[in-house]
């Protein structure tokens, strides 16, 4: 129990209002990511329930609509972050940031000062998702573009990660190159620890119909397959609609639009990918 008077909507230890915490250290992870620690009280975990995510605030870093990026508007930036630190992590979380040319929150954190700068979270009901154990489900796909890799890797720390649980994933990661693709040593990793329940497929590609790059074949830790993640590469490696199975997706707004539709509607849209596919509201968990 938290004796500190905060409201907090779950076990995380950020409550639903703005706290202020020290940013530990900040370490490049590939040429356009880095990986930011955030500290806690000591002994302390985030107790992040799974799946869910944080707020962030970059102050004055918010826009005016269709403006280029530096038309601030003086209001503040706020984005969801799911940490790739599981609650094992005491006294400090970490989250991966990919940086984008003009993008207001991870340009605004490439700039502090580690040590010496500060950054505001909360966390609200609303970031609540699919909770753990994800009752009467038998197999998991996960499908998922760039940094949307973050909330499947909090899943997959807890599925594989819990003794007893001994379900299936397969888990579609679309980047443009292998050089873009985030944690990939550590999913590998998960990969030969569990070879029999997590299948990771790399799908690589700058367009629909991208040939395979220079050296970019299969290995005994991952499938390589080219171009985007569409309904034929859904329909092959995805576990089949079920009662008994779920479906993960997460990546920028144009997936959703295609795949299922929008990110905040429960229900799928009418022509997507997996509404054709037979997946059903109950199936899929829009992160």
């Amino acid at each position: 129990m938290h004796t500190d008077g905060l409201e907090r909507c779950s076990s995380c230890y950020l409550p639903t209002s703005w706290i202020a915490l020290p940013l530990l250290a900040r370490r490049e992870y590939n040429h356009d990511s880095s990986i930011y620690s955030f500290g806690l009280p000591e002994g302390q975990s985030l107790e992040l329930p799974v799946c869910a995510c944080i707020l962030l605030k970059a102050p004055g870093k918010g826009r005016k609509d269709g403006g280029g990026k530096d038309d601030f508007d003086g209001s503040d930036a706020i984005r969801p972050y799911t940490p790739i630190s599981d609650n094992a992590m005491l006294g400090k979380f970490e989250i991966l940031v990919k940086r984008y040319d003009g993008g207001a929150v991870s340009q605004y954190l490439h700039g502090l000062e580690p040590g010496k700068d500060s950054v505001e979270f909360k966390h609200i009901k609303f970031n609540i998702k699919s909770q753990y154990p994800f009752e009467g489900k038998k197999t998991f796909t996960m499908l998922c573009g760039g940094t949307g890799i973050a909330p499947m890797y909090q899943a997959l720390h807890k599925l594989l990660g819990t003794p007893g649980d001994d379900r299936k994933v397969t888990l579609l990661f679309s980047n443009v190159s292998p050089a873009d693709i985030l944690l990939k040593e550590e999913l590998e990793a998960k990969a030969a620890a569990f070879p029999d329940r997590f299948r990771l497929v790399h799908v690589v590609g700058s367009k629909p119909d991208a040939p395979a790059p220079p050296g970019w074949e299969s290995t005994s830790a991952y499938t390589a397959d080219t171009g985007w993640i569409d309904e034929a590469k859904v329909a092959q490696y995805a576990f089949p609609p079920g009662e008994d199975t779920m479906l993960f997706i997460c990546g920028v707004p144009g997936f959703y639009d295609g795949m299922c539709g929008p990110r905040g509607e429960k229900e799928l849209k009418e022509g997507t990918v997996l509404q054709r596919l037979g997946y059903t509201a109950e199936m899929v968990a829009k992160m």
